[in-house]
């Protein structure tokens, strides 16, 4: 059962982020290094400012369907409307920012402006999408993410092969969103239409609970992104499509945790005062994680020169060498997106601030000393720094209240097994990257330890007898 969730739990993820990221890699191989640069800066303006107007509410909302499914219907018409209202805003908000302020270029501004209008539909789809997971209905959660980000994908592809221009890619891909979000209303009418609407005192205590997970998102992706920004602002739209490229691939592996978390997300919500069964669960997750971050990150700092050429092109060879050192983002990455779903299920949210106003910091002064001597690659740097850091708060706020002795003790395992395949991989690094086959071969070696090595961790861990029996 628990695997057969986090498959349609992935389903839903690979639509959305998946879709997302083979649009990127679309787009990227079209137009290369520069142009990909101007689009990925307008989009990720757009994504910030999408979770700017989410304000936090997905998590929160996922959390109190749950936990509270009586009024289920009542939180999501509240919640629907409010989201769409802070969207318009969102919108109104960005083309202030791209019209009056540094963040915008004369070449820019007007895609800016098209690509806001797509922000409301966003808003709907995200909103519906989480509340069906609250309900642990992965199949509708799934169904939603294939759709929408599915009329994004084939919208992004009618553009690109009728000539490619980026007005007319983000007029497609608006006018796709949109169809799909009023599909979506119509399909789930029953849930929000001619429903009463929350108690008066839902929506604000709703707010007060999403403020610190809105807080912490929109500081945590500007501190993600900086580099994005500052690469754009310092060595111009080619060295930012150059790093988006290796970005999108990290990204898409985020799409693991993502899976694994949110399937058991509503889970972790019903038996949080249940202190025995969520320490287990909570350390399962943790050492599930770390063996498939540090695989990845291990493997791919290997074979990352040839997976970069293969994805997007020889135009984007330069992206390689880039790639196997931001790569190792993902182990920290992968850890602390965990985390964040513990504390949001313990009604920790509050914790997000302080890290969030760290996590900025660290990523600012990093990105600001390290890309003026380093150049492209001290973005890379300033991004292992800024997420470790976020990393060991996450730790300490999480294990300061839940015993983690024996979950450290584990990390030895896929530790050792990192550092043995990075070893062996730099050896025969030449060899490894000079076919395909060959690094398609020690991908599925290294795969196939770290599998290996997890059933041992499966087998021999006490906490794993309460997961196996655990229904999801």
């Amino acid at each position: 059962m628990r695997l057969k969730h986090i498959g349609l739990q992935g389903i839903g993820l690979l639509a959305k982020r998946g879709f997302l990221a083979v649009s990127f890699l679309v787009i990227a191989r079209v137009l290369g290094p520069s142009r990909f640069g101007d689009f990925t800066y307008v989009t990720t303006w757009v994504l910030v400012l999408n979770l700017v107007a989410a304000l936090g509410l997905p998590s929160v909302t996922t959390r109190e369907v749950a936990q509270r499914p009586e009024e289920a219907r009542a939180i999501l018409k509240s919640t629907l409307w409010l989201r769409v209202a802070l969207s318009v805003a969102g919108a109104l908000l960005l083309n202030a920012l791209f019209n009056w302020t540094p963040v915008g270029h004369p070449g820019i501004l007007g895609y800016a402006a098209l690509l806001s209008l797509g922000l409301p539909a966003i808003a709907i789809a995200d909103q519906l999408a989480a509340y069906v997971l609250g309900f642990n209905a992965h199949r509708r959660f799934a169904f939603l993410n294939l759709s929408f980000w599915g009329a994004y994908l084939i919208a992004t592809a009618i553009a690109l092969a009728l000539g490619g221009n980026l007005r007319l890619l983000f007029s497609c891909q608006v006018v796709a969103v949109w169809i799909a979000a009023g599909y979506f209303v119509i399909a789930f009418h029953y849930d929000w239409l001619n429903v009463a609407a929350a108690r008066k005192s839902v929506t604000p205590y709703l707010l007060r609970q999403a403020a610190p997970i809105a807080i912490t998102g929109v500081l945590g992706i500007l501190s993600f992104r900086i580099g994005t920004f500052l690469l754009y602002k310092f060595l111009g739209p080619a060295e930012t499509g150059i790093y988006t490229s290796a970005l999108q691939v990290v990204e898409a592996l985020q799409l693991i945790p993502m899976a694994i978390t949110g399937a058991i997300f509503p889970t972790l919500c019903r038996v949080v005062r249940d202190q025995p069964r969520f320490t287990s669960f909570v350390e399962w997750l943790f050492l599930t994680l770390a063996f498939l971050g540090l695989g990845a990150a291990a493997t791919a700092s290997v074979v990352g020169p040839q997976l970069i050429t293969f994805v997007f092109g020889a135009k984007f060879n330069s992206a390689g060498g880039l790639f196997t050192v931001l790569v190792w983002a993902l182990v920290p990455m992968f850890l602390h997106f965990a985390l964040t779903y513990v504390l949001i299920a313990t009604n920790r949210q509050k914790v997000f601030i302080f890290e969030s106003v760290i996590y900025l910091a660290v990523s600012l002064t990093s990105n600001f000393m390290l890309i003026p001597r380093y150049g492209i690659m001290g973005s890379a740097y300033a991004a292992l720094l800024s997420e470790s850091t976020l990393l060991a708060m996450h730790l300490f706020f999480v294990f300061s209240r839940i015993e983690i002795r024996r979950t450290l003790s584990w990390l030895a395992v896929p530790g050792t097994l990192a550092a043995a395949v990075v070893f062996c991989g730099t050896e025969w690094k030449s060899a490894i990257n000079s076919l395909g086959i060959n690094a398609f071969a020690f991908g599925i070696v290294s795969a196939g330890l770290f599998g290996i090595a997890y059933w041992f961790y499966h087998q021999a861990s006490p906490a794993n007898f309460i997961l196996s029996a655990e229904s999801f």
